[in-house]
């Protein structure tokens, strides 16, 4: 059945998603209500007409509008000429190209989900939810002054705007195989109250960093048929980038793949988490992520709101250096915003929160331009479309969709070539032929079973090899660790002032409990700061230096799967030489798909100890607290004699200095890094059970992709053998009346192509089409 077109014009609705990150694949089949082109038209140009003020900006989106529509019913034609036999307008359609077909059915449901991917990122409460309700002009997503958005959320286009798609994340059982998660549907009203954070949650991840009730759930599907949607526009929301899974996702796998990012910080500015972030994610210029100060509203007056802005622009100008080290203040001008989420969503609605009431009352038109104007929010969303309408890597989007079109093609054209050469030679196919078809589909399913132990192998050779890796680079911490700390001595300025602050810290009894605990984790600071760096440095240098290892077992396992993909592939050209006595492609080409996996599943050796690739911050955060509860224990010695047995220390310390040593200095690196490798220890196990899922859950995604494709061509040639069976059996069977019948379907496939190139692109496709 061919997917409706875009916009509410027609909404069957095949909503589907595939993401790596995501840590699942799953497909959900759903219809939607229809609704009437007419009415649906109408609408989309009245919210069009009142969410645009400037007609460049609705002329863009209308093309988009139109460039997205034009693709789908481009895929939709191509696969109903390729698929399963049936009557289009009146034409014998459909070549049993099943596998094109599904490709190009799954391209149109990538277009009506959204084929541009804006990823809306930022720290807690910075006003995410808000900023996504502003763009969109209804409130899509709940808000509120505590963390709203609990797990990741894609906002796309669909109808059923009540209907929230609830996806679980794969779980890999005890045999390594893979169990796709499950897909709950629940309303608007449940979603929002069951997936936003309580009181209680937020204590619980301020105590764990994580939220149990939300750990299986992989992320959201929102449906909206608003004019962004419809134009073709994908938006994540996200949690707050505390929650250092879901920004280890973001930063591994959506964002990299997302054609727009927006970066939000609250009225305060960037925190130091952010600048981190920056530092490890964007440098570089990407030029796709626009900074916004959200909150402008609350910035007393124009001079701090200034201020404010240029603290920004001072925190993310590394982002927009070039080649020479320069700052390119001329894209930075276009990508750093300033505005108020709330009072553009205001103006939008035509409705404003009223304390008092504590509910919506409108506001008339005056108050709200006057609330758009001062939220300064139009220049960003102008910023942005702009952006999604003329930069390259949208482009290259509508490209990829076009490739399947012509890969479609070249398909029903070698598959059209190869059944008439049987024809030609009178429709014979001798019993010995038959057999030798048949041989060779066994041998194909042999291979196919082959090649998904061999991933299966991969699976266990990579974790294998990772973890014992990523143990022995904890453990070369130590093995070094006599040696390593005379470097690290002289990176400590600690004297007699700081221990004797330490002790008047520790005995003074006007301070609380609290204050005494602070100036004891400041003065620890240094050491905290220089065991993360060590134990981190040590660990990639110990990584760098076996890199060999890692090295090999990827070509290994990829070798290997490799092989058993390149079998197959020659076996159905083995198949096509059987049939046609015409040379088929050989051998397929090596594919370099596991390195990637390793990237997304690992990153960096280090990311696996650091708290699971949770940034500097995370991993700062864990050692201090380590070396605090470790090292002050051991260093006070429980203060059995109060403050003065830390007074006492340092009197002999003093003496020892005076020597020309500083034991006590050596005695609490050591202990720093023994606290810290104890806690690593405790946590490793746990930390690669996550790695050891990741890996077995992407790989098995490549495995069901690569197979599932090879297992589907196979179930076509199994078809066409069949149907060439037939036709030799029935003396109605007319071969010139077929071949007549697949020139018109190819001439179609090309017509298409020919006039989708020209309505998408704008220029005639100048290149060659493979004939028959």
């Amino acid at each position: 059945m061919a997917i409706g077109t875009m916009g509410c014009r027609m909404c069957i609705h095949h909503g589907i998603i595939s993401m790596s990150q995501m840590n699942s694949t799953v497909r959900v089949w759903k219809e939607s209500s229809k609704i009437s082109s007419k009415l649906g038209r109408l609408l989309a140009q009245m919210l069009a007409l009142l969410r645009t003020p400037q007609s460049g900006n609705k002329q863009n989106t209308t093309n988009m509008n139109k460039k997205n529509t034009r693709l789908v019913s481009a895929l939709n034609h191509a696969a109903a000429l390729v698929g399963e036999r049936q009557s289009l307008n009146g034409m014998e359609t459909g070549l049993g190209l099943t596998l094109q077909r599904d490709r190009c059915l799954e391209e149109v449901r990538t277009i009506t989900d959204g084929l541009f991917r804006v990823v809306i990122m930022g720290t807690f409460t910075s006003g995410k939810s808000t900023l996504v309700n502003a763009l969109l002009g209804s409130r899509i997503l709940p808000e509120s002054a505590l963390p709203s958005t609990a797990i990741l959320t894609f906002i796309q286009y669909g109808c059923d705007e009540d209907d929230v798609e609830i996806h679980f994340k794969d779980t890999v059982n005890a045999d390594g195989s893979v169990t796709a998660g499950r897909v709950e549907h629940v309303s608007k009203q449940e979603f929002v109250a069951t997936y936003q954070y309580t009181n209680a949650d937020n204590e619980e991840f301020a105590q764990t960093g994580s939220v149990a009730r939300f750990k299986d759930v992989a992320y959201s599907i929102v449906r909206c048929s608003l004019p962004l949607m419809a134009d073709g526009v994908n938006i994540v929301d996200s949690p707050g980038l505390e929650d250092k899974a879901v920004a280890t996702e973001l930063a591994l796998d959506i964002a990299a793949k997302a054609q727009a990012i927006v970066y939000l910080c609250g009225e305060r500015g960037f925190a130091e988490a952010d600048r981190e972030y920056f530092q490890e994610h964007f440098k570089g210029n990407p030029g796709n992520v626009f900074f916004v100060l959200n909150k402008i509203d609350n910035i007393a007056s124009d001079v701090q709101r200034e201020q404010a802005m240029e603290r920004v622009r001072n925190d993310v100008k590394a982002c927009f250096t070039k080649a020479d080290g320069s700052i390119d203040e001329v894209l930075m001008k276009k990508r750093v915003f300033g505005l108020s989420a709330l009072l553009a969503l205001d103006a939008r609605r035509g409705m404003t929160f009223d304390e008092d009431l504590q509910r919506d009352v409108a506001i008339d038109k005056q108050k709200a331009e006057l609330k758009m104007q001062r939220s300064q929010f139009l220049p960003f969303e102008q910023a942005l479309q702009e952006f999604l309408t003329t930069d390259e890597r949208c482009t290259a989007q509508y490209r990829k969709v076009f490739r399947t079109m012509l890969d479609t093609y070249n398909d029903a054209v070698e598959k059209v070539r190869e059944d008439r050469a049987i024809y030609e030679r009178n429709g014979q196919l001798s019993a010995e032929k038959q057999d030798e078809c048949l041989r060779i589909i066994g041998e194909i399913e042999t291979g196919l079973s082959a090649t998904e132990t061999s991933f299966d192998n991969c699976t266990l050779k990579l974790q294998n090899t990772l973890a014992m890796l990523i143990r022995n680079a904890v453990d070369s911490v130590d093995s070094t660790w006599e040696v390593d700390l005379e470097t690290l001595h002289e990176k400590i300025r600690f004297g007699m002032r700081d221990y004797l602050s330490l002790a008047l810290s520790n005995i003074n009894v006007f301070k609380s409990k609290e204050a005494r605990e602070e100036d004891i984790k400041r003065l620890l600071q240094p050491f905290s700061e220089i065991i993360a760096d060590h134990i981190a440095g040590k660990i990639d240098q110990f990584m760098d230096n076996n890199r060999a290892v890692l090295d090999n077992a990827i070509r290994e396992a990829e070798q290997s799967v490799n092989i058993n993909l390149n079998n197959v592939s020659g076996l159905f050209s083995q198949l096509g030489n059987v049939l046609t006595e015409m040379p088929q492609m050989g051998k397929g080409k090596d594919q370099d798909w596991l390195q990637a996996i390793i990237s997304y599943c690992v990153g960096d050796a280090s990311a696996i100890i650091k708290n699971c690739a949770g940034g500097r911050t995370a991993w700062m955060e864990f050692i201090r607290k380590a070396v605090f509860n470790g090292v002050w224990q051991w260093l006070v010695i429980q203060i059995v004699t109060g403050g003065w047995g830390i007074v006492i220390c340092a009197l002999i310390e003093w003496m020892q200095i005076k020597n020309g040593k500083n034991e006590m200095v050596d005695r609490m690196l050591t202990e720093s890094k023994n606290v810290a490798l104890k806690e690593i220890h405790n946590k490793l196990d746990d930390r690669l059970h996550d790695m050891n899922v990741n890996i077995a859950i992407k790989v098995n995604e490549v495995k069901d992709a690569k197979c599932g494709d090879a297992r589907q061509r196979l179930a076509d040639e199994r078809n066409r053998l069949a149907e060439i069976e037939r036709n030799m059996r029935d003396n109605a069977f007319n071969a010139g009346q077929e071949k007549e019948r697949t020139d018109h379907i190819i001439e179609a496939l090309a017509q298409e192509i020919r006039a989708c190139h020209e309505d998408v692109f704008g220029t005639p496709y100048t290149e060659a089409l493979a004939t028959i």
